[in-house]
């Protein structure tokens, strides 16, 4: 019998009103939703019975590292364009990555496996305010109805988007 999907739980609420910042917030919107995430049967890697749902996922670049991401993104040119590939480091917590594109601009954000891989959460250890999700589908999902900040990590400025385009190089 598979495993039972967890339901995504977060450990602060979530704010009710978008900050003003929410550059890109009427695109997410006006997108719509996405056809439903399917799941195939497990072969191997992040989590057995997660990696099967991966690799049936458009999102998804199984075999590309981060260069070859990379420049699909900047080539596709449209803000919100992501994909998620495995880590380029060693895997252990952060099997994975979610490479977005926003305003020219690539930007990898770790997700990381929690609780032995029950839980997926992004960005790195250490933060006040940490969405989990019961697989790398439903986090995908989630940020292609809701905005996904993102932090540049030199300037600490901050830039919002949804998950629009999925991209597989």
């Amino acid at each position: 019998m598979p495993p039972v999907p967890l339901p995504r739980t977060s450990i602060v609420p979530r704010p009710t009103t978008v900050p003003q910042e929410a550059w890109n917030v009427r695109e997410c919107l006006l997108a719509g939703r996405r056809p439903s995430l399917s799941s195939v049967t497990p072969t191997r890697s992040t989590s057995v019975s997660e990696d099967g749902s991966l690799l049936a996922q458009p999102w998804y670049s199984e075999n590309c590292d981060r260069y070859a991401v990379e420049n699909a993104l900047l080539r596709c040119q449209k803000d919100g364009a992501y994909t998620v590939r495995p880590s380029s480091g060693p895997h252990g917590s952060q099997p994975l990555t979610l490479a977005v594109l926003l305003r020219g601009r690539v930007f990898n954000i770790p997700i990381r496996r929690l609780d032995g891989g029950r839980h997926y959460a992004l960005g790195r250890e250490g933060r006040n305010h940490e969405e989990r999700f019961s697989s790398v589908a439903a986090m995908v999902q989630h940020y292609m109805q809701h905005t996904l900040p993102l932090v540049d990590r030199h300037s600490g400025s901050r830039q919002l988007t949804c998950l629009l385009f999925p991209i597989k190089p």
